[in-house]
């Protein structure tokens, strides 16, 4: 065995957990955090997303690159650079993540880039990340260190953003120690110097400061030292071990966040449209393939289209503004809850000027109330200018359950087969007028008025 030390300078957050977080500092007072800069706050809850419920957006951040190379060495004739080993981590997670359905990977850098730290947060804001995850390799100057450690927030300033890393953090630890590597669990360190905007000391280390400003949950995984001979020969040298590092850590994200494989009859597999959560075996496949050839619908995200998501009172006037070509509308608002630039906005207009929909008061619209079966059916009968009818709803146990504004219109989707209820185990057929319609009915709801009243 030959090494040759070539830097023992370190940009990044590469340490060893045995010593304190100030014995550490002290070894390496030039370690990246206190002197860059801090991004200014995001507000606003945040949308903890899953492949079930919308797109998980994760960033991928290969530390280093470019002129910085981070901790280097070289073992047995072979220099090993950090900055390399970190960008093919980052590529083996983005191709195992590929692999499953409800999540979209970016990462901020696929090259040798040089790239600010600050820079690194801006972009996985810039993407609506739910996710910030920074790899790198450890260095320290004892070379018997050695095993994987995860660096997460300190918890101080929106703690539920610790808990939410957390969720994926452990399950990193626990996948890279079934590699083989020692786990040295988590690190947390205060700056001495900055504080968040509630007073608290801040995340030491500029990826998790930033993030936490950023409102996005994360962490820096150190998945192994380069400065130890046995990490380096059974980690880090070969091409086969650092792929599965990166798909441990792929495997850990799916995991948190109960993602699945994308299947082979998905409506994305299959060319019908984007979205990889609807199925050919789903009784809603056909309806929701047609509302989106149609343009009646669209995503809740490029690749997801959230089937059981209950429909909101903006998507329900968007799919009926776009049933009838999107007409012009007024440019003034008259709802003070509906902004200029609001993706609903038009069609919250046009839905008020031609009487589809009024507000829930004289100034406000609501665009993000839920919307019930029996309301939809009441939307579709104004829009289509709806005749009562006789119909009789003797059919359906609950039938009482309809509210009595709602009774013509519920008639007039029964006569016209918009509604035709639903069966329970026992055989009973219910409408469930006032269940929230989901987005897989309304999908159903909207191909039936279209195929059933000219």
């Amino acid at each position: 065995m030959i090494k040759k030390r070539l830097t023992s300078f370190l940009l990044a957050a590469c340490m060893m957990l045995p010593l304190s977080a100030s014995a550490w500092a002290a070894e390496h007072p030039q370690m990246e955090g206190e002197e860059d800069v801090t991004l200014q706050p995001s507000y606003g809850v945040r949308s903890k997303q899953s492949g079930s419920n919308g797109t998980l957006i994760v960033t991928l951040d290969p530390g280093h690159g470019g002129k910085d190379s981070g901790a280097t060495e070289e073992w047995d004739g072979t220099t090993a650079m950090e900055k390399d080993i970190n960008l093919k981590i980052a590529l083996a997670c983005r191709e195992e993540l590929s692999k499953y359905a409800g999540v979209k990977v970016y990462m901020t850098r696929d090259d040798n880039t040089f790239l600010e730290l600050s820079d690194r947060v801006r972009y996985a804001q810039s993407v609506n990340a739910d996710l910030m995850v920074s790899m790198h390799i450890n260095s320290s100057d004892n070379s018997s260190a050695q095993g994987a450690l995860v660096i997460v927030p300190n918890g101080n300033y929106r703690p539920e953003l610790l808990k939410e890393s957390k969720k994926t953090a452990s399950r990193v630890l626990s996948n890279l120690e079934s590699l083989g590597l020692r786990n040295r669990g988590y690190l947390q360190r205060n700056s001495s110097e900055n504080t968040y905007p509630d007073g608290s000391k801040a995340d030491y280390y500029s990826i998790l400061r930033n993030s936490t400003m950023a409102n996005i949950p994360s962490m820096i995984i150190e998945h192994a030292f380069i400065s130890n001979y046995d990490d380096y020969t059974k980690y880090l040298s070969s091409d086969d071990m650092i792929q599965k590092m990166g798909q441990a850590d792929a495997k850990a994200i799916v995991a948190a966040y109960q993602l699945n494989l994308k299947s082979n009859n998905s409506a994305a597999s299959k060319g019908d449209a984007p979205f990889e959560d609807v199925y050919t075996t789903d009784w809603y496949y056909a309806p929701v393939v047609f509302a989106y050839q149609h343009s009646l619908m669209t995503g809740t995200s490029d690749i997801t289209f959230s089937p059981q998501d209950t429909l909101t009172r903006a998507m329900a006037v968007q799919t009926l503004y776009n049933y009838s070509g999107k007409p012009e509308t007024a440019d003034s608002n008259r709802f003070s809850d509906v902004k200029q630039g609001d993706w609903y906005c038009k069609a919250v207009n046009w839905a008020a000027e031609n009487g589809v929909t009024a507000g829930t008061s004289e100034t406000t619209f609501s665009p993000n109330d839920l919307v019930t079966r029996e309301q939809f059916a009441a939307l579709l009968y104004r829009f289509k200018n709806g005749q009562q009818t006789q119909c009789s709803l003797d059919a359906f146990a609950d039938a009482n359950d309809v509210s009595d504004w709602a009774k013509d219109a519920v008639k007039w989707a029964v006569n016209n087969k918009i509604l035709s209820g639903s069966k329970m185990d026992d055989g009973t057929l219910m409408l469930l007028p006032r269940s929230g319609a989901t987005r897989a009915e309304t999908a159903v709801m909207l191909e039936r008025m279209v195929e059933n009243v000219k």
